[in-house]
């Protein structure tokens, strides 16, 4: 006999389902990515590109290190900045902020994404106490905006490289 939380779940499962209800990430992905880049950064060994380099490659993209024939993708630095936005009850409301930049330029040199930032924010509350724990939770809440801008970046040149394309397309008829 079906015990009762295997049927509600089942229940509950069903009616996610029909009314399209899918987890983050699942769908279709949006754009497309050149089949083959090259990657220019300035810091060509840090977390950061490296996992943009590894998303690139999970969803298809050839990194190759030389090649005239490739596009160029231009790496920036993320910069995290913290801004003071007001006092609140329990400390100060501050914004914590990873902005970068990229850029992807043809073989010859032309532009097919011009430089375009992306940031990825958050809004918390600073207790103002300068202890290794709140240090701690400053430095987690930094590494889930670097998550969130790892996903933003890739999607980002998904779409402009897309849009590029489309564009580039309907130029030459």
């Amino acid at each position: 006999m079906i015990s009762r939380r295997l049927f509600i779940l089942g229940c509950a499962a069903s009616v996610l389902t029909g009314c399209g209800f899918r987890l983050r990430g699942t769908g279709p992905l949006v754009g497309e990515l050149p089949p083959r880049l090259r990657i220019s950064t300035p810091d060509p060994f840090s977390p950061f590109v490296r996992n943009i380099i590894r998303q690139l490659s999970d969803q298809g993209t050839e990194i190759v290190e030389r090649g005239s024939d490739v596009p160029t993708l231009t790496l920036g630095v993320p910069a995290l900045t913290e801004r003071v936005l007001g006092p609140v009850t329990g400390g100060d409301q501050t914004e914590l902020a990873l902005t970068m930049t990229y850029q992807l330029s043809g073989p010859d040199m032309t532009l097919i994404i011009p430089e375009t930032p992306v940031k990825s924010s958050l809004i918390y509350v600073d207790s103002g106490a300068n202890t290794s724990a709140e240090d701690s939770r400053v430095a987690q809440l930094a590494r889930g905006l670097e998550a969130d801008l790892l996903g933003q970046v890739v999607s980002s040149i998904r779409v402009r490289y897309a849009q590029a394309q489309k564009l580039s397309s309907n130029g030459a008829q």
